[in-house]
């Protein structure tokens, strides 16, 4: 999980993304969906969430 902003960013640093597809999938994406556990990558290092995750699932 991500931002709003930080999401149309990455898209926008990508060229390989269309534009728009961000703003459009952000609501859509995730609807009624649980997760056993969610990471913000806005604010966790790719290693962060990978430990996370480990930690979580005792990985």
């Amino acid at each position: 999980m991500a931002p709003l902003d930080v999401l149309e960013a990455r898209e926008a640093a990508r060229a390989d993304r269309l534009p728009g597809l961000a703003r459009w999938q952000y609501p859509r994406v995730h609807k009624g969906m649980d997760y056993d556990l969610e990471v913000d990558t806005s604010q966790l290092t790719p290693l962060e969430c990978a430990r996370r995750i480990q930690q979580e699932f005792q990985l």
